[in-house]
């Protein structure tokens, strides 16, 4: 098989992370007064922000249903079985560490274990979810003669069903730390879940159909019809998705559950579905372009354009920016020249944004621990927790989102220079352990 489909996954993935990086900076530490959301930019940046999870759970479902379809062993001795399992419980314990905080343990006399640490966050939920998954993948390979893609997309709807019920449950004689896995509790007094399985796991399962369908299609998920027909399903279901979910729940079966009042989940993975469409197509045709040569620009012009595009932002910026489309401008000519810029300056290129995509889990933790007071609990963001305007905000992303990419970078080359290190420190204490056995 055509292992070249993969690229556009990775590049998903490097979006994603992207886009987490940006959205979490951005959200931290810009003021309050310009989170209105009458601005059609900020309502703009908002649905992104918004779509940012969904894309990364489907996006890892994805990958790991199609990498276990793909191998050449299926059945428990499946390598991706024992990979993932490996991978889903490093997810759930690091997701918990990462809920301490030890400054504030050792410094302020708090408890290590709060209420904090008891609640369920994106890595355990992807995590647990993949664990799950392999389940499904082995009883179906047992027992179960059914496309995966099938039953992936069944249980992902099947979470979304019974999701609303399991709010109006009552968990008073339930420990706080298994209702947490399971939902956001309305009881606020405490810390509550961000990313409960119910509802969040349904983008797992759907990104797992998803990736079943890519390995059956086989060399067709190369074609261009592939990403156009993600965004026709995309526009279609989120039109549909509600009323057949209304009728669903007047099926016998699921009369007696709670109706919904809007399908949040599956209209967000139909946006995910447009989203996955249109960056795969851009990521055909430009390298359609490139390799046929049918745009070139020389250096020169793209140089002037991109001076001159900084100087009018400079420009626009001492003048009264009063409406949004002025604003979007200015911002637009201002800082794509930068990113440009340090793009090329730094000389990272097309494989350096691949990888940041192949290293998710460093970056992710890496990032919680500057951002949020992760496990170590360093207060780095104090000065900037909500203080900043639009423009040291966006200033800030950037710098943030380039310090990853130069970390994705030199990371292989810190891991080595930390081996050379603990190879030097063996050999010394063997050579000190022999001269004193020989005196």
């Amino acid at each position: 098989m055509n292992t070249k489909r993969l690229e556009y996954i990775d590049i998903l993935r490097s979006v994603a992370i992207i886009m987490m990086l940006e959205g979490h900076f951005m959200t931290h530490t810009l003021q309050t007064v310009f989170r209105n959301p009458d601005n059609p930019i900020y309502a703009v940046w908002k649905f992104t922000r918004g779509l940012t999870a969904p894309l990364f759970l489907s996006v890892s479902g994805l990958i790991f249903t199609y990498l276990l379809l793909k191998s050449s062993t299926q059945g428990w001795s499946n390598p991706r079985v024992q990979k993932g399992i490996k991978r889903g419980i490093t997810l759930i314990v690091t997701g918990y560490i990462l809920q301490f905080n030890l400054y504030t343990h050792f410094f302020a006399e708090r408890p290590l274990f709060t209420s904090l640490t008891q609640i369920f966050h994106v890595l355990q939920c992807i995590g647990t979810s993949l664990l799950l998954l392999i389940a499904i993948y082995l009883v179906k390979t047992y027992i179960l003669k059914v496309p995966l893609g099938a039953i992936l997309g069944s249980v992902g709807l099947l979470v979304v069903i019974i999701s609303p019920t399991l709010y109006y449950l009552d968990y008073s004689k339930v420990p706080r730390f298994l209702e947490n896995i399971l939902i956001t509790s309305t009881d606020t007094r405490l810390k509550v879940s961000v990313f409960p399985l119910f509802p969040w796991a349904t983008y797992v399962f759907f990104g797992g159909a998803l990736g079943s369908m890519i390995y059956h299609l086989k060399d067709k998920a190369n074609h261009l019809l592939f990403p156009v027909g993600l965004i026709i399903s995309g526009l279609l279901l989120q039109q549909l998705i509600y009323p057949a979910l209304v009728g669903i729940q007047h099926l016998p079966l699921f009369n007696s559950l709670q109706p919904f009042q809007y399908g949040y989940e599956p209209v967000r993975f139909c946006q995910v579905l447009l989203f996955i469409g249109f960056i795969i197509l851009l990521q055909k045709s430009s390298t359609t372009i490139v390799a046929q040569e049918l745009f070139y620009v020389p250096k020169i012009v793209v140089q002037n354009l991109v001076g001159i595009s900084f100087g009018v932002g400079c420009y626009l910026f001492t003048t009264p920016l009063e409406t949004p489309l002025q604003n979007l401008v200015a911002y637009s000519l201002f800082f794509i020249p930068i990113v440009i810029g340090l793009w090329k300056l730094t000389h990272w290129n097309y494989q350096t944004f691949l990888k940041i995509g192949q290293n998710t889990l460093s970056v992710y933790v890496f990032h919680v621990i500057l951002l949020y007071q992760g496990f170590f609990g360093l207060r780095l963001d104090l000065l900037i927790k909500k203080q900043l305007t639009p423009f040291f905000a966006i200033s800030g992303a950037i710098v943030f989102v380039f310090f990853f990419l130069a970390y994705t970078q030199y990371e292989p080359l810190l891991w080595q220079k930390f081996h050379r290190i603990k190879v030097r420190y063996k050999i010394i204490k063997r050579r000190a352990q022999y001269r004193t056995s020989a005196i």
